[in-house]
């Protein structure tokens, strides 16, 4: 009898010794990814361009062409070719300028339109996060003259910090 009494208080005194269960638990150490805010563009603009602006761009009417500035969602390159030019940019020569936190993408096309044959270039400054378009076109009988103005417009095209 001593012995199971023995026993029944050895066994009453483990009861209470199981290990407490640990749970492990998931947390979030990342931070959530905000969506970049665009940056500005900047363009030296002729004297006497009028601005029709809106949310998605801005567009100038000068003596005998059109310059327009876009921002659309980087990634798709092809996509924003297309959306400038009506090209898709297999059907282009696309000139590429890489630098360390931009690439700088540059083509020039002609078509037929309403009024006439058309002559247009363009520059997609892409920062990886957006593509920064600016696009100039004229009637092809008047492309020709502008082209040092063009340049000029092409060369002072480029993204504010």
């Amino acid at each position: 009898m001593k012995r199971i009494c023995m026993l029944l208080m050895f066994v009453l005194c483990l009861c209470g010794c199981q290990a407490a269960q640990t749970f492990e638990t998931v947390s979030d150490v990342y931070a959530p990814m905000t969506a970049a805010q665009p940056r500005q563009m900047a363009l030296t603009v002729p004297e006497g361009a009028r601005v029709i602006g809106s949310e998605s761009g801005r567009l100038y009417l000068c003596d005998g062409y059109e310059i327009t500035l876009e921002t659309m969602s980087a990634g798709d390159l092809n996509g924003t070719v297309r959306s400038l030019t009506g090209f898709p940019s297999d059907a282009l020569t696309i000139l590429e300028t890489a630098t360390a936190e931009i690439d700088r993408y540059e083509c020039v096309w002609s078509a037929a339109g309403e009024g006439g044959d058309v002559v247009g270039r363009a520059v997609v400054l892409d920062d990886g996060d957006y593509h920064y378009c600016l696009t100039v076109t004229a009637p092809a009988n008047s492309a020709g003259k502008l082209q040092e103005t063009w340049q000029h417009l092409l060369d002072s095209f480029s993204l504010e910090d």
